[in-house]
């Protein structure tokens, strides 16, 4: 076998990494940068501002900056109707700095994100806040799909309840958070997503995705008609009950 960035024959012993049908030796796959998306370590790595590398593979097959992110949202909106949604949240697209995206999810002292894997256990690629959709500076259609529909979700509901996002620590966050990620896991499994349906199975931690727990083991024995049901009558009580004492407490209830 021939390395793809080097060039020299890979000795028999020699531990190899291989994708896209290229084969890598072990020097150089310690040596040059890694895909923030793939992992594999191209031969032309970009520096995406904002994000990470990317490589010749995953250049120009991403959604990016650019794309036209309302055409991929569209037909969520139609999925969401069966979960007694609208469908109708305004959709205002903005293109944010990974970083800063994780920090208006979370305040915690993360480890270094380095792939997309590390980003997606503490923080979700698509976060609405503030009437805005902020969208990772590079995923695959699949991730933008799946996490848009947990987002549309939440945007909705935030909207519903006057509140800018649907962080904040109540029952009412986290019955509503659990709710919205559980669509989108459901989403990813009929969509045939299952890297995504895995990775929504268990991240993002540190309780971003509420009690999405309770939700997938209700739908273990319960249509999704009576998972609205359930829904709909455990929110607003929880609303009542947690967000007036928020506000009367002078707390922003979105945390």
């Amino acid at each position: 076998m021939i390395c793809y960035l080097c060039g020299e024959t890979i000795p028999d012993d020699q531990p190899f990494y291989s994708d896209y049908d290229k084969t890598v030796c072990k020097p150089c796959f310690g040596e040059v940068p890694r895909c923030f998306v793939c992992r594999f370590p191209g031969k032309t790595m970009e520096d995406v501002a904002g994000l990470g590398w990317e490589c010749e593979f995953c250049r120009g097959k991403l959604v990016a900056e650019g794309d036209d992110v309302a055409a991929v949202f569209e037909p969520l909106r139609q999925f969401l109707l069966a979960f007694g949604f609208r469908g109708d949240a305004p959709l205002v697209a903005a293109w944010t700095d990974r970083v800063a995206l994780r920090q208006m999810q979370t305040a915690a002292d993360v480890p270094r994100e380095e792939f997309i894997d590390d980003f997606l256990r503490y923080s979700y690629p698509v976060f609405y806040r503030d009437g805005q959709m902020h969208l990772l500076r590079r995923m695959t259609k699949p991730t933008l799909i799946a996490y848009g529909i947990v987002q549309l979700a939440a945007a909705e509901l935030a909207l519903a309840y006057g509140l800018p996002d649907l962080r904040g620590e109540t029952p009412f966050h986290d019955v509503t958070r659990g709710w919205c990620h559980w669509i989108g896991f459901d989403a990813a499994g009929r969509l045939g997503y299952d890297l995504e349906q895995r990775q929504l199975r268990k991240w993002p931690e540190l309780g971003l995705q509420g009690d999405f727990e309770r939700w997938q083991a209700s739908a273990r024995f319960n249509a999704p008609a009576k998972l609205v049901a359930q829904f709909r009558a455990t929110a607003p009580v929880l609303a009542r009950k947690h967000l007036s004492a928020a506000r009367t407490a002078g707390e922003r209830p979105s945390g």
